[in-house]
């Protein structure tokens, strides 16, 4: 190619110079010796070129195998993630399908995931969590709605967490709620730190008093219902209030909501003096038991 210029830029200068007849002639002159210049500077010419183009399908080539190699590794890519999201995806149906409580905290105390039934079985607010609460916080709350008994929230939830840090809250144990109800807490640490707890409520196992007491409970109902037919049917407005409220009560502790509700209604006739009604709504007392 450097060789060529100089060879142009002398044809150019004959040709321009070609005005006149005479230099016309003598351009016709020295124009084989100028197209066998050209032609002795063609060859290497067509060389460059060929090197030139074999150069460009080379990295073309090289462009069209890269691009081969990223398309098949984004396409394993793409397979690798869906693959993944379908594990998570079964992975949440089988959390929110246990009827336990569970939750992951990793290995900086913060929560990772839980399931559905945490917030319910822990006592801990369902509006309050997120990922990347702090386990602490996670204690506090408990502490503060009385899960763990009337105690200090913020020394009980130091007092826990340093027990936890300690590696002495792991294993199961059992512990009993606000409401009566006791649960089953199964905590294992996990490989890369941080820790999984399952949240299992516990039957209570059957009281052998229960029968017992229940039978009292009838026997005492029975004896008193009497009395407040024989107080309606005497007129006795004073005595069908107590016997009936009595009663009312008795009917409160076994959970016979149906029959609270009639003495409710002997108790307010009784009161307004209506001695009549409290006799009417009395009477079904005898024939249809609560139980």
């Amino acid at each position: 190619m450097p060789r060529l210029l100089p060879i142009l830029m002398l044809a150019g200068a004959i040709v321009a110079s070609a005005t006149t007849p005479a230099a016309a002639a003598e351009a016709h002159a020295v124009a084989p010796a100028l197209l066998a210049a050209l032609a002795a500077a063609g060859l290497p010419l067509a060389l460059w070129l060929a090197w030139r183009q074999g150069r460009l399908n080379r990295r073309l080539r090289a462009a069209m195998e890269r691009n081969a190699r990223l398309s098949a590794s984004l396409a394993a890519l793409r397979d690798t993630l869906d693959t993944a999201e379908a594990r998570v995806k079964l992975l949440d149906n089988v959390l929110e399908s246990l009827t336990d409580g569970i939750a992951v905290v990793d290995a900086d105390y913060r929560l990772a995931c839980w399931n559905a039934r945490f917030p319910d079985i822990t006592g801990v607010p369902r509006r309050a969590l997120r990922i990347g609460l702090s386990f602490a916080e996670v204690v506090r709350l408990q502490a503060e709605g009385g899960e763990f008994g009337l105690v200090d929230p913020e020394a009980e939830t130091e007092r826990r967490m340093q027990l936890l840090r300690q590696g002495k809250m792991m294993g199961r144990w059992q512990r009993e709620r606000p409401d009566g109800s006791r649960i089953e807490l199964r905590r294992a640490p996990l490989p890369g730190g941080g820790f999984v707890t399952l949240y299992t409520p516990v039957e209570k196992p059957p009281d052998p008093d229960l029968p017992a007491l229940a039978e009292a409970v009838r026997a005492e109902w029975s004896a008193r219902v009497p009395r407040l037919i024989a107080a309606a049917a005497d007129g006795d407005a004073a005595a069908v209030r107590a016997a009936a409220h009595a009663l009312r009560g008795i009917a409160a502790n076994a959970g016979w909501s149906g029959a609270e509700a009639q003495l409710a209604e002997v108790e307010a006739a009784a009161e307004r003096g209506d001695l009549r009604e409290a006799r009417v709504v009395a009477s079904f007392l005898l024939t249809d038991t609560p139980w």
